[in-house]
Parts: C-alpha cells; sequence; structure tokens
C-alpha cells in the first residue's frame, strides 16, 4: 500500500462505527461477566427492563426502544419465551403482540439487577460526571443522527 493511500485509511480510525462497535463489545463482556452468576446474559438483562418498567410492550414498541428490526427482536425474545421470562400474546387490536414480563421473569430481573448495578458502578466509576454526562449525550446525539425511517 502506497504511502497516501495509508494516511487516507489512518483516517478511519476515527470511524464512529469502529470505536462504537469496539467499546461495544467490550463493555458487553464486562456485562456478560457481571451477570453471568444471576444466570442472565446482558442482551436478555437489557430487553427485560423496558418491559419490567413499562409492564407490557408491543413488539414494534420496544424494538423502537431497544433500536432493534422487529425481527431480530423476535428471535432475541424467542430464549426468554423458553425459559418462561417473557409471554408473548396477541393483544387486543389481532395485529398487536404483546411481550410481559412472567413471574419467573420478574424474579430474574431482580436477582440480576444487584449484579448488574455492581458492574454499572465499577464502569462509571472510571468517568467523571461530566465525562459520563457528555458520553451519554453523545451517544444519544449518535443514535439520534443515525435513525432511519423504514
Amino acid at each position: 500500500m502506497r504511502d497516501s493511500s495509508k494516511v487516507r485509511l489512518s483516517e478511519a480510525a476515527t470511524c464512529l462505527n469502529y470505536n462504537l462497535r469496539r467499546t461495544s463489545r467490550l463493555v458487553n463482556r464486562y456485562y456478560e461477566q457481571a451477570l453471568k452468576p444471576a444466570g442472565l446474559r446482558a442482551g436478555q438483562f437489557n430487553l427485560m427492563v423496558p418491559v419490567g418498567l413499562r409492564g407490557a410492550l408491543s413488539i414494534t414498541q420496544l424494538a423502537e426502544l431497544l433500536g432493534m428490526e422487529r425481527s431480530a427482536l423476535a428471535r432475541n425474545l424467542k430464549p426468554l419465551e423458553r425459559k418462561r421470562w417473557v409471554t408473548v400474546t396477541v393483544g387486543a387490536d389481532r395485529r398487536k403482540r404483546l411481550v410481559r414480563l412472567t413471574r419467573e421473569g420478574r424474579w430474574s430481573l431482580r436477582t440480576a439487577y444487584p449484579f448488574w448495578e455492581q458492574a454499572q458502578r465499577e464502569l462509571t466509576s472510571a468517568l467523571t460526571g461530566s465525562v459520563l454526562r457528555g458520553l451519554l449525550k453523545g451517544l444519544r446525539a449518535a443514535s439520534n443522527a443515525a435513525r432511519t425511517e423504514d
């Protein structure tokens, strides 16, 4: 590769996608380890929290909250259904499917919460308050900028 090509390619090291994905993998691994004693994976925890907070959500609402495709969300809900942590039922409008936590799901979430809380505390303690606030604000801005209409 010529030197001029290497210089241009080195600009890719500042790629937002690369840096977010790399950080996401590392942070996800950290939470995976933290939640392991509770028998919950980080992605499962992240799927269950909004449902636990709101009671019941349609697949569409949950997918929008999580920034996921509905089909990917449906695939990710299957293991939670098999473990009987969530139910997916037809809503009053027969076209809607609603996701709810079961009693076992609420118990699993309560069991996992202290492990998540400890991991959250450990990771956020590495950042000062203003850095953490700036990071979260920047992530929201990037999410909003990347949002596409289907």
